[in-house]
């Protein structure tokens, strides 16, 4: 990196302070909006506290609601109905809960409408708030990325000898037809693909593919996904999954 653009990077993130891994908040995960920067500093400095044991899991959101007034700041701006891009880190402030510790941060950035704005966000919780259509459905299914697959307690989990055959095999449930025949249909595609039922283990989801519905019911339904993922010896494998809610 050359001398010029060092001095650059240094003065964008102002005080030496590092801009957070994911410098990109999306209009769906809080943040609170500021008149200026000293409102957001006396908001995070002041109202931002945790309740008292045994409730210290948690803000103290009278405390909370009470620096809302006095700052001027907002939860729910007009500015943050867009993605904001984080330019400046001017202060961060890290919170001891019971679950954990949070890191609280305030910034200077600019929305998708170019409007400069001054706020406070959760540097934690944005940097694991999902950003594409997978990681929105590996939050609702595998929180952590991995399936802790357990045949004895948990529903079928299928292994194929590679991501095409899982994908062909779910591809292969007809859109139409009763249970039995789409069942059928899938149970055929499972054995000329090789796919078996995945033995116990922590299999992480690198990717998502096509997925199927079968009816099994009343408020019943199947929900079979074709995933790429890699096995508990680190191997690159494919899997057909239920992400079914019933």
């Amino acid at each position: 990196m050359s001398l010029a653009a060092l001095v650059m990077m240094m003065v964008a993130q102002g005080s030496g302070e590092p801009l957070p891994s994911k410098s990109d908040i999306p209009n769906d995960f809080s943040t609170v909006i500021c008149p200026t920067e000293a409102a957001a500093r006396e908001m995070m400095a002041t109202y931002y506290g945790v309740q008292p044991a045994p409730r210290n899991h948690t803000i103290d959101t009278g405390l909370f609601f009470k620096g809302l007034a006095a700052t001027g700041c907002m939860q729910n701006s007009p500015d943050a109905k867009s993605t904001i891009t984080i330019q400046q880190v001017l202060h961060r402030r890290t919170l001891t809960l019971a679950p954990g510790r949070e890191t609280y941060l305030v910034y200077r950035g600019v929305n998708a409408s170019g409007a400069r704005v001054v706020g406070i966000v959760d540097e934690t919780g944005n940097a694991k708030h999902p950003r594409t259509d997978f990681e929105r459905w590996l939050a609702e299914f595998v929180p952590d990325g991995v399936l802790n697959h357990d045949p004895a307690t948990m529903g079928k989990l299928y292994l194929c000898s590679a991501v095409d055959g899982a994908r062909a095999a779910v591809r292969a449930i007809p859109a139409k037809g009763s249970e039995a025949t789409r069942n059928a249909a899938f149970a055929k595609a499972r054995t000329a693909n090789a796919c078996r039922e995945a033995a116990a283990g922590r299999y992480k989801i690198t990717a998502r593919y096509e997925n199927r519905t079968i009816s099994c019911g009343f408020e019943c339904e199947d929900v079979w996904n074709a995933l790429a993922a890699t096995d508990p010896r680190g191997r690159a494998v494919a899997l057909i999954f239920d992400g079914s809610h019933f």
